[in-house]
């Protein structure tokens, strides 16, 4: 296969080359001590400017890309990284790269674009009249700059034929890891995810002791937490948890609730959505099934405290986080 190209240019986000391109590399790896598969991804790096020097990225760092668009070999996949800040400064004063993506498209490349960067698909005219996704900071702005493109708010992900579009970094990594997927298989697959795991997805797979709050000294409380995520299928009783941190119920309740931010029962509560979402999202388990793993017995009691929690049903959930692609066909 040809290879992926990373384009950089001025005020991007490095995590969305870094980490795709770890993964990559990773799953090459991995594939060649699992599998002994002698199948390569290469991936390279590629300056939005004619000649090659340092691009400066939004963290201040600057890379020194191995191709221009001039001098860019060809490739399969072209990735687009988000722009700090107003997309505008890059989008309106890169018309070279513009017409560069317009002819690496015409000849059948597949682009994917992050946050801000599906502007430059946008301001290249090749997203009229399909549906694209963006950052959700930027919606309200591309929907007035670009009324001709169908924006799909609900969805992290659309795809347009060969156009793909990724509404954050974390959905760029779930992309990544469904070509991980469809390249190298899935046992190749299940192994980048365990072992990026902490990179993968932070947005819903929080730590627990995190959960509504940073970090906090009060290892009482701390343990706690320990045992109130192993055991989350339980109905959480105030006594019964002030009993296992050995303290009376109300400096329990006091200090859970300096430590953590919040009462220990909404604590508690906030951990059995947190898995209800993890198997709405991992599982086919029923809603029944769902709301008795997570300690609700009632169904439709279940689908209430989900929807008071998250604004929406269990079913509408499990219908957005698995329509993340977004196939207009």
């Amino acid at each position: 296969m040809n290879p992926s190209i990373f384009v950089c240019y001025p005020k991007a986000l490095l995590t969305s080359i870094t980490l795709p391109m770890e993964m990559i590399a990773a799953a090459t790896s991995v594939a060649r001590i699992k599998c002994c598969s002698n199948r390569h991804w290469r991936c390279h790096v590629v300056s939005s400017l004619n000649n090659l020097q340092p691009i400066e990225f939004a963290n201040g760092i600057n890379i020194l890309p191995a191709f221009s668009i001039n001098s860019a070999p060809l490739a399969d996949t072209i990735f687009l990284p988000p722009i700090w800040g107003k997309p505008d400064v890059i989008v309106e004063r890169s018309p070279q790269l513009i017409d560069w993506i317009v002819k690496c498209y015409e000849s059948g490349v597949q682009i994917c674009a992050t946050g801000t960067g599906v502007c430059l698909l946008a301001h290249a005219g090749l997203l009229d009249g399909s549906i694209a996704t963006t950052h959700w900071y930027y919606f309200d702005e591309f929907a007035r700059k670009y009324p001709q493109v169908n924006l799909q708010r609900h969805h992290f992900i659309t795809q347009a034929g060969r156009l793909i579009c990724c509404g954050s970094i974390n959905a760029l990594v779930d992309l990544t890891l469904y070509f991980i997927e469809n390249h190298f298989g899935t046992e190749v697959s299940q192994v980048i995810e365990q072992h990026f795991s902490h990179e993968i997805n932070r947005t819903y797979d929080k730590p627990w002791y995190s959960t509504g709050a940073a970090r906090h000294p009060d290892e009482g409380i701390i343990e706690v937490q320990q045992w109130m995520k192993s055991h989350y299928s339980q109905n959480f009783n105030l006594k019964a948890l002030a009993d296992l941190a050995n303290m009376s119920v109300r400096n329990f309740s006091r200090r859970f609730k300096a430590a953590v931010g919040k009462s220990a029962l909404t604590y508690g509560n906030d951990l059995k959505m947190q898995m209800a979402r993890d198997l709405l999202k991992n599982s086919n388990l029923s809603l029944q099934d769902i709301a008795d793993q997570v300690g609700f017995k009632d169904s439709a009691y279940f689908s209430r405290q989900f929807k008071l929690k998250n604004k929406i049903t269990p079913s509408e959930y499990r219908e957005m986080v698995r329509g993340k692609l977004f196939n207009i066909e």
